[in-house]
This record gives C-alpha cells, structure tokens and sequence, in this order.
C-alpha cells in the first residue's frame, strides 16, 4: 500500500507559524508605537520640574510642544503631546484668607471633595490639583499665590498629580514668580 502524504499538513503548520510571527511583530510595533517618543522636558514653561515627575503625567506621543499664556495676574503653560492639549499649569494671585477648597471650586479637573494632602495645603484628583505656593513676597503682599495642574487624558494617576502639584508649587515658590506681583 502507497501511502500518501497530507499536503496541508505542513502548510497549516507553516501558516500558523506565519500567523504567530505576524502577531508577535505587531503587538511589539504598538508597544513602539505607543510609547513617548518626544523628550521630556525637565521645565514648564521655564518652571524646572523632575523629568520623571513629568513622565509620569503625560500621555504616549511623538511630539510635544509647550505653550506659554498670561492674562491678568494668571500665568498658564500648556503642553500639547501630537497637536492635542493634554497638561496644563497655571499660577494665580488670590486674596489672603483664600483656602485650597476655593481654588478648587474654580479650577477644572479638580473638585474641593478630592483627596487633601499636607494639612489642605492641597487637593488633587487622578485629573487635576491645587496647591498654596510658598512664596514670602506674594504672602507679604496679602496676595497668596495658588498653582494649579490639570490633565486631559486618563493616563495619570491621583499620586503622580500630588507629585506634580508638589514639585510645581516647590518650583514656583522658588521661580522669579514670586518675586513679581502682579
């Protein structure tokens, strides 16, 4: 009895070693892909920050770009990761018996229920946060100044937005900011 060999037998195998191989190539292109391809800056907007606390808050992308704005006793930085707002700081005068939770009350991303740290010196949220600026100038002039940072993507979590809150307001304090009144 001839036997006969079964043809498919090695092109299913071939055909599913294909098929493992191009899955493999594609999952290892979207980890690519998908990973922060620009270079973390190590300020906002002039405001040095740690590069690691920055790394953390900002989405996957390929290009980012920073957009400094002031109106008014209000100094905001904007960074946009391939062409879409995705964090955003601002620095602002406020009366003196102004508490974080009426920051809050204005600021977006950031509701004054979130989470406190430091005694209410802050409130922030996966989203968004608020902090007091230790800045003796601003503070002798009855005019304390409050920072805030929010985000526009679902990839921070509410500890690294107390990080970036933290380091920003430490930054600010620090920055010819509170040199300046407004």
């Amino acid at each position: 009895m001839k036997k006969t060999r079964n043809a498919a037998r090695p092109r299913g195998r071939a055909t599913l070693l294909l098929a493992a191989a191009m899955t493999a190539l594609l999952s290892i292109a979207a980890c690519s892909s998908s990973d922060k391809q620009y270079m973390i800056p190590d300020s906002l907007c002039g405001i040095k920050v740690p590069q690691d606390v920055l790394k953390a808050v900002l989405p996957n992308g390929e290009e980012l770009k920073e957009r400094p704005e002031s109106s008014g006793g209000t100094k905001r930085c904007r960074i946009h990761v391939d062409g879409e707002s995705v964090l955003s700081t601002s620095t602002e005068h406020w009366e003196d018996e102004t508490t974080a939770s009426d920051v809050a009350q204005s600021a977006l991303g950031v509701d004054p229920q979130d989470q406190r740290s430091d005694a209410g010196r802050y409130i922030y949220s996966s989203t968004g946060a608020v902090g007091k600026v230790n800045c003796a100038q601003a503070d002798k002039a009855h005019e304390p100044l409050w920072a805030s940072v929010r985000v526009t993507h679902d990839d921070a979590q509410d500890a690294d937005m107390l990080k970036l809150i933290k380091a920003y307001a430490e930054a600010v304090g620090s920055s010819q900011a509170c040199t300046q009144t407004h």
